[in-house]
C-alpha cells in the first residue's frame, strides 16, 4: 500500500514478520484447542481438529506450541524490538482472549478484530513504513464486521459456542456487522477525497471503483453468514470463495491503473 514492493529489504523483513506471526497464531490456536478440547469434541466441525480426534496427544501438542511460541519470538527479534514488542502483546492478548475475554459480551469482538489491526501495525513495524490513520480506520471497521459476521455465522447454526450470546441476539448482531462493513467503505471514499491520496496516485477516478467492490463483498459475506454458509471463519470461507479472489484480482488492477 506503501509503494515499497521494490524495495528488497523491506520485502525480507515484511516475510520475517508474517513467518513470525504464522508461527504465533500457530501456538494461541493449539492453546486454544487445549483448553476447549472438551467443547470442541461436542462442535459440528471442531471435532475433527486433530486434538478432539485424538490424533494427537495433549503432551505433544504442547510442545509444539511452546516451539511456536519461541519461535515467533526469536523471528521477531532478528527484525527489531517494535516487532518483537507487537508479537509478544499478540500471544499474551491471544491467551487473555482464550482464557477470559471470549466469554465477554462485545469485548470478544472488538479484541479479535485487535489482533488483525495488531498484524497491520506491527508489519509496519518491521518494513518501517508508517501505518496511516486512514488504513488503520479502514481495516478496524472491517475487522470488526468479519468479527461480528463470526459471531452470527455460530448463531445462524445455532451454536452459541460457549459465550454470552443466544440466537436472539442475531438481529442486533446483523445489524452492527452490517454497519461495520458499510462504514470500512465509507472510510475509503472519504480517503480517496483526500490530500493524501494524491501522494500515491496519479488518477483517483478508477479508485471509486473499489467501493463498489467492497460494498458488493462485504454484503455477500454477510448474505452468505444468514445462509448458514460461513465454515467458523468469514475468512476462511473468503479464501475458498472464487468470487473473493475475483473481487480481490478486479481491486489490485484498479489500484495499479491508477498508479
Amino acid at each position: 500500500m506503501a509503494h515499497e514492493v521494490r524495495d528488497a529489504a523491506r520485502l525480507r523483513f515484511g516475510a520475517l514478520a508474517f513467518a513470525a506471526f504464522c508461527l504465533a497464531s500457530s501456538a494461541t490456536y493449539i492453546f486454544n484447542d487445549l483448553i476447549d478440547i472438551e467443547h470442541d469434541r461436542a462442535h459440528r466441525s471442531k471435532s475433527r481438529r486433530p486434538l478432539s480426534a485424538n490424533e494427537i496427544s495433549g503432551r505433544a501438542a504442547g510442545a509444539i506450541m511452546v516451539v511456536c511460541a519461541l519461535g515467533s519470538l526469536a523471528l521477531a527479534w532478528l527484525i527489531n524490538r517494535e516487532t518483537l514488542f507487537g508479537v509478544a502483546l499478540y500471544l499474551v492478548l491471544s491467551t487473555l482472549y482464550t482464557l477470559f475475554i471470549k466469554r465477554v459480551l462485545v469485548a470478544d469482538v472488538i479484541v479479535l478484530a485487535s489482533f488483525y489491526s495488531l498484524r497491520l501495525l506491527v508489519g509496519g513495524a518491521a518494513t518501517s513504513i508508517v501505518v496511516s490513520r486512514w488504513l488503520l480506520a479502514f481495516s478496524s471497521f472491517l475487522f470488526v464486521s468479519l468479527a461480528l459476521c463470526k459471531r452470527y455465522g455460530d448463531l445462524s447454526r445455532a451454536q452459541e459456542a460457549g459465550r454470552r450470546y443466544t440466537t436472539a441476539d442475531r438481529q442486533v448482531l446483523l445489524s452492527l456487522g452490517t454497519a461495520a462493513g458499510m462504514i470500512s467503505v465509507l472510510v475509503f471514499a472519504l480517503y480517496l477525497n483526500s490530500p493524501q491520496v494524491t501522494k500515491l496516485y496519479r488518477n483517483t477516478d478508477p479508485l471509486w471503483l473499489v467501493c463498489a467492490l467492497l460494498m458488493y463483498w462485504i454484503a455477500r459475506i454477510w448474505i452468505l453468514a444468514d445462509r448458514g454458509v460461513i465454515d467458523d471463519d468469514p475468512v476462511v470461507t473468503a479464501a475458498t470463495d472464487p468470487a473473493s479472489y475475483v473481487v480481490a484480482a478486479l481491486a489490485a488492477a484498479i489500484v495499479l491503473i491508477s498508479i
